[in-house]
């Protein structure tokens, strides 16, 4: 890919260690461009930087340092998009503090015209792992790119529910673009890519997963969208920095609500109350934005329609998902006539089977 050549000192200078958002912009300040800034690294003028980034940017002055820094990026297929250049995020472009550069792996738009968050708690309940699933794949369907953060629990569902509808989801990551984090995602990344999708991040390549680069990513995960979701969240939780900088950003907030005892429904069910769009299904979304019409309902199974011992396998099931063990164990069925209940169900629409091998199902009373 080529870059302009002030785009390519603003690659170059946004990589050097310590220079973060706020020191990036303000050398541009200073200098009028990046270029200006790589000519004049002993200036006086950037003391405000303290001994130890100036030192790291007299350092990273080097031609081999620029070239490696291209090199790496063409190793690990990504790409830089530079803020001020015509293809960066225009939504992102708006809030305070917007990355100088994102790192690109993939082919997914960074400016969709449907673009929507989907956060939760790492720790999460079954119940939550389901809703992210099904709400991100019900978006995907109607055409929305589904924005998280690849973490462990509410994230990875939400990915994966969006892959599972074929849709487009994009990873922004708090590590290079080429570091899987959490480790045990590498698969999950290879399929948002092959889909479609994209890992991003203000981070160049090679960089490792800090503590402290997170909460940075989180405004990028609620600035490229419209809305941000939150399945379930603490009081203190991550999900919440980023439900923060969406309400900084001016986003539309929403959130699944739970028990009032749950400590993971706190955050969601306290924020319904100082006025986020309660969800119960994507559509609370869908329509929200006039993203789609939604469709008529299907009808399903009444309790009435059922014999007892339909009953006694679809109403478990209503409550939550469970394994064809798991359900075996309820119902007290032998192995054989539980396969032949579940699959006469199946066909008749009473139940469906999940992700994962698990089976739910809706009935009307």
């Amino acid at each position: 890919m080529e870059y302009s050549k002030e785009a390519q000192y603003r690659i170059w200078l946004s990589s050097v260690d310590g220079i973060g958002v706020k020191r990036f912009y303000r050398l541009l300040s200073v200098f009028g461009d990046a270029e200006t800034v790589w000519q004049n690294v002993d200036s006086p003028e950037t003391a405000f930087l303290g001994p130890k980034v100036q030192s790291e940017l007299r350092a990273a002055r080097t031609e081999e340092r620029l070239y490696k820094l291209f090199a790496a990026m063409e190793k690990c297929g990504c790409h830089a998009v530079v803020r001020d250049e015509e293809d960066y995020p225009y939504l992102l472009d708006q809030i305070f503090d917007p990355p100088a550069v994102l790192y690109v792996r993939g082919e997914a738009r960074l400016d969709g015209d449907k673009m929507f968050a989907i956060v939760g708690s790492r720790r999460c309940t079954r119940d939550g792992q389901r809703a992210a699933r099904e709400i991100a794949a019900q978006l995907a369907r109607e055409e929305v790119t589904v924005v998280s953060g690849m973490a462990r629990g509410i994230d990875t569902c939400a990915h994966e529910g969006c892959l599972s509808a074929n849709g487009t989801t994009i990873a922004v990551l708090g590590c290079g673009p080429d570091v899987v984090y959490p480790p045990e995602n590498e698969a999950l990344a290879e399929r948002i890519l092959e889909n479609g999708g994209a890992i991003i991040s203000e981070y160049p390549p090679g960089t490792r997963p800090l503590a402290g680069h997170f909460p940075a990513r989180n405004r990028i995960i609620s600035g490229l969208t419209e809305g941000t979701l939150i399945v379930e969240g603490a009081e203190n939780s991550g999900a919440m920095i980023t439900v923060n900088t969406a309400i900084d950003q001016n986003r539309e907030i929403f959130a699944v609500p739970g028990s009032i005892f749950s400590p993971l429904s706190i955050a969601p069910n306290r924020l319904i109350v100082d006025g986020a769009h309660p969800v119960l299904s994507a559509w609370e979304i869908l329509d929200n934005f006039r993203w789609a019409e939604r469709p008529d309902e299907k009808p399903q199974s009444r309790a009435g329609e059922l014999d007892d011992t339909e009953l006694a396998v679809v109403m478990p099931l209503t409550e939550q998902p469970l394994s064809f063990e798991e359900l075996s164990a309820v119902t007290k069925l032998p192995a054989s006539k539980l396969n032949s209940y579940l699959t006469m169900l199946e066909l008749r629409g009473t139940i469906e089977k999940a992700p994962g091998g698990m089976y739910r199902a809706y009935l009307k009373p």
